[in-house]
């Protein structure tokens, strides 16, 4: 019997290879309350954002434990590539995690080798406490089952990652994902996103993930919002945020009362 964070992980990644268009959202405000809310509504999965949002190491087991018994699956975006956060992020009972800026094979190898415990990897071995293995009572069924129910996604953001995306793809990972702005950015094209040198970079991204038969995400953006991801063969694509669905509800009260004046 798996521990329910594996069970999980599993259930997602069997989805993530089904074909399926999944339901995922970014969870920025490191609120348990709120990814209990949101995953109640049946999404596939939350997208806890450690880059870029609000929330630490104990946010995020807070977070894993507030919807463990919902089928809705964690992935966190690691703030950093360090062992450190790997190992505890994973240790909280991540389900997948998203790597920001991986620009080379030796990142990539390095990640991999934090991720993922012997003989796969050299990943620190806490089994006989940690969340992910039901808190210790499931340490043996843990370590045996971990790296396969793991997913794995790199997001490439440089022309440095696109350079050597080939390598990448051909590590022991599950998928590829695009971050426009970060892309656009390094690419000194700032959400140009219709400037021919960003699509054909990222149609050149797409269609090699593709076309070796690893996943495929992105984040949506103009010109490649969620229908036309989807149908181009992406996997994962988070679309919208906790802090997104506040702001935007906010500001609809706001423009509803302002029409009745």
């Amino acid at each position: 019997m798996l521990p329910q964070t594996l069970l999980k992980g599993k259930i997602f990644k069997d989805k993530l290879y089904s074909n399926k268009y999944l339901s995922g959202v970014w969870s920025t405000l490191g609120s348990e309350n709120i990814a209990h809310i949101m995953a109640n509504s049946g999404l596939d999965y939350i997208l806890i954002d450690l880059e870029h949002g609000l929330g630490g190491f104990e946010t995020v087991t807070k977070q894993v434990l507030s919807i463990l018994s919902l089928d809705t699956a964690v992935m966190v975006r690691l703030p950093d590539h360090s062992e450190s956060s790997i190992k505890r992020i994973l240790d909280a009972g991540a389900n997948a995690i998203l790597v920001p800026q991986v620009n080379n094979i030796d990142q990539a190898q390095k990640i991999l080798n934090y991720s993922l415990f012997a003989p796969e990897g050299m990943r620190g071995v806490a089994v006989g406490q940690i969340p992910a293995s039901d808190f210790g009572y499931k340490p043996e069924e843990y370590f045996a089952n971990a790296n396969e129910c793991l997913s794995i996604f790199m997001q490439i953001e440089t022309l440095e990652g696109v350079k050597n995306l080939d390598e990448i793809i051909n590590s022991k990972i599950d998928g590829i994902f695009v971050g426009p702005n970060d892309l656009s950015s390094s690419m000194n094209l700032f959400r140009q996103y219709d400037n021919p040198n960003f699509i054909n970079t990222f149609y050149e991204i797409r269609d090699k993930t593709l076309n070796s038969g690893k996943l495929f995400g992105s984040l949506p953006f103009e010109g490649q919002d969620l229908k036309t991801l989807f149908e181009s063969g992406a996997s994962l694509v988070p679309n919208g945020s906790d802090h997104m669905f506040l702001k935007t509800s906010s500001q609809t009260l706001i423009k509803k009362i302002s029409d009745m004046a």
